[in-house]
């Protein structure tokens, strides 16, 4: 059986400095591990030598951590400053407890030049949500907004009264009250090639998925950076076992560049997802047997776990990990 998105995994060119902003975040460094150049093409399918560290959030290990990956040689910049909506990119997001603390923490670096793109905190409506009429029935939602640095791309929500229990734990401990990642997101441009995740991962598809545009949905519109009319299709899927760690597959109804190649191993920013799974012999035989290419042997990770690489039919980089 598949977990929720275990890792996301960020290349990057300054560990000091990387380690230091994900413990503003509440992540602590648990493991950390090298390859060999050899061994990392192996796994990877990226000939550099490779030191990672697994970074979890409080408790939460079994789902939204945080792999910090630097290569010797990185593949390239990755996807850096590019808007959400693009094929190949990806990003992760968490829950907070304030998200004004949030935005205005990049606010006061940005202004001290801190080198960030984001969106101003703007309301949204959930399946369960609606609108507030006044003082007496008051707004059920989130607020969101999404980050994008030189070497992470995040979005961050708070929940407004309402709870999901289980979905993002805020440990006390954080300086700025986020969570693990709560789900994980990232942008095709065939959505029939969605069906993998759930005929060869074994994923759960959510009960809502369909077509949703800004007219239809404002704060959609403000958070993606999108320009009036773009309009894109959203599938989610879940784990058979937990409803974190969520994907969330896009599609956009409009011609995009293909960024593919700046979200692969060997990239730096947020460039592989992480899966683990119980029976990982069983699971590269199902993948082994699929539309997948370029699927690896079974071989140790920098952390000396049973894994293997993947390429979905999407042309998207997977890694799984033996539980």
């Amino acid at each position: 059986m598949i977990s929720g998105i275990f890792e996301n995994c960020i290349g990057s060119t300054d560990v000091e400095a990387t380690l230091k902003y994900w413990a503003e975040l509440g992540y602590r460094e648990v493991k950390r591990g090298q390859l060999s150049a050899e061994q990392a093409g192996q796994l990877y399918g990226y000939t550099s030598a490779l030191t990672s560290l697994r970074l979890q959030n409080g408790n939460s290990s079994n789902h939204g951590l945080v792999r910090i990956m630097s290569w010797s040689e990185p593949r390239n910049e990755g996807l850096a400053h590019t808007l959400p909506i693009v094929e190949g990119s990806r990003w992760f997001a968490s829950l907070v407890k304030d998200i004004y603390t949030i935005a205005d923490a990049f606010a006061d670096d940005k202004a001290n030049g801190g080198n960030w793109l984001y969106t101003e905190p703007v309301r949204a409506i959930e399946g369960t949500g609606h609108e507030g009429t006044g003082f007496y029935n008051r707004f059920v939602g989130v607020r969101e907004m999404f980050v994008i640095g030189s070497e992470t791309r995040q979005a961050f929500f708070q929940r407004y009264n309402y709870t999901r229990p289980g979905y993002g734990t805020i440990e006390p401990s954080s300086p700025l009250g986020v969570s693990e990642g709560t789900h994980s997101s990232l942008v095709i441009s065939d959505h029939s090639l969605s069906s993998f995740y759930t005929d060869v991962f074994g994923l759960v598809p959510q009960e809502w998925n369909g077509k949703i545009s800004g007219a239809s949905k404002p704060s959609t519109r403000e958070t993606l950076i999108l320009s009036e009319g773009q309009e894109f299709y959203l599938s989610l899927f879940s784990s058979p076992k937990t409803n974190v760690g969520v994907l969330q597959i896009y599609t956009p109804l409009y011609p995009t560049a293909d960024k593919r190649e700046y979200a692969q191993p060997g990239c730096l920013g947020v460039s592989v997802f992480t899966y683990q799974v119980e029976d990982i012999t069983a699971f590269h035989q199902r993948v082994t047997n699929s539309s997948a290419i370029n699927v690896t042997a079974i071989v140790p990770n920098e952390f000396g776990e049973p894994s293997f690489g993947l390429v979905a039919p999407d042309g998207i980089y997977w890694v799984i990990v033996g539980h």
